[in-house]
């Protein structure tokens, strides 16, 4: 593979009080610019596609924060976005596609006690579609947008003096035309919109000043992501996990923070067991990694030195693309 990848983005945002309401205005566009080359050697040839890959998103956004009463207060926001593709293969015609789509939010949440509140949401989603780049064999098919609906209930606050806060949050999210990998035959894959899925979960974070200058911070995720709808050739594939979902993941880590400005922390982040087809066939095991940062604040600077996977963790996903591939995880 030789891929350059290009993308200039930029966001304005203006936001405000009136009347005891805040709100936010925004606007955002990108320019993607991707020049990619890839190589592949089959049993009887060596296949080689070069394209260009470009578009640009537009979008206006909003969200307005009304108190209703004296505990309650009522957030709706909304997105409107237009996104555009096109690629130029070096052998075949060009090809463009474009989508708008329009996002709404609403957020209720109640302030039960002082720094303490429960809210419900709903919010939908969108990620564009585009082309496949390396089907030359087949015209570069295109897929769609993928849409989402999401709703989530939750609690946050503090507790013990604030010294610990806390969050917590349970979640339904709807998929509709999900983006997948479909292995056409060995060495020829497409992303198509073959599949539902509905993903529900549980996630869990706090945040425990231990003592004076001891913080220990700590998340859990339970996530159940199962395919809804998702067939290929005579291949079913409802009920079975999604691909590089795994159900659980975690971390805890303990911070110092000395008066003098310097700081300290260690932890680790756990992953579950992650399926790495549609078919559950292959799987990395879980794995836990140790990551080290140390540094020092001063006025409004600070420098620091970290070390990722510091006990040289091997988390290989042995079995990617239908078990043709091996992804090597960095040490």
């Amino acid at each position: 593979r030789d891929y350059h990848f290009n993308t200039l983005s930029q966001e304005f945002r203006l936001e405000g009080q009136w009347r005891g309401n805040q709100w936010l205005l925004g606007a955002y566009a990108d320019r993607d610019d991707h020049d990619l080359s890839y190589q592949q050697k089959l049993p009887l040839r060596l296949t080689q596609t070069a394209s260009q890959l470009g578009g640009n998103t537009s979008a206006l956004f909003g969200q307005w924060l009304m108190p209703l009463a004296e505990r309650w207060t009522l957030t709706l926001g909304a997105r409107a976005e237009q996104d555009k593709v096109h690629i130029d293969p070096a052998i075949g015609s060009r090809q463009s596609a474009s989508w708008q789509r329009f996002t709404p939010k609403a957020a209720l949440q109640y302030e039960w006690q002082p720094d303490a509140y429960v809210y419900a949401s709903y919010a939908e989603g969108f990620r564009a579609g585009g082309f496949n780049a390396f089907s030359s064999a087949a015209n570069y098919p295109g897929y769609d947008p993928e849409k989402v609906k999401t709703y989530e209930l939750g609690a946050k606050g503090w507790l013990a003096d604030k010294r610990l806060r806390y969050s917590a949050a349970v979640y339904l999210m709807d998929v509709r035309d999900m983006q997948v990998q479909q292995i056409i035959q060995p060495g020829v894959v497409y992303i198509t919109n073959a599949a539902t899925a509905r993903s529900t979960g549980l996630e869990l974070e706090a945040d425990y000043l231990v003592a004076d200058n001891w913080r220990l911070v700590s998340s859990v995720g339970l996530n159940r992501t199962r395919f809804k709808q998702f067939s290929e050739g005579s291949n079913d594939y409802k009920g079975n996990h999604n691909p590089y979902a795994p159900d659980l993941t975690g971390h805890l880590s303990l911070r110092y923070d000395a008066p003098a400005g310097w700081y300290a922390q260690g932890g680790v982040s756990a992953v579950g067991k992650t399926y790495l087809d549609a078919a559950n066939q292959y799987s990395r095991g879980g794995y836990g990694l140790i990551d080290m940062t140390a540094g020092y604040d001063f006025s409004h600077y600070g420098i620091s030195a970290y070390v990722n996977n510091a006990a040289d963790k091997r988390y290989d996903a042995a079995g990617y693309l239908n078990g043709t591939t091996r992804v090597y995880s960095p040490g």
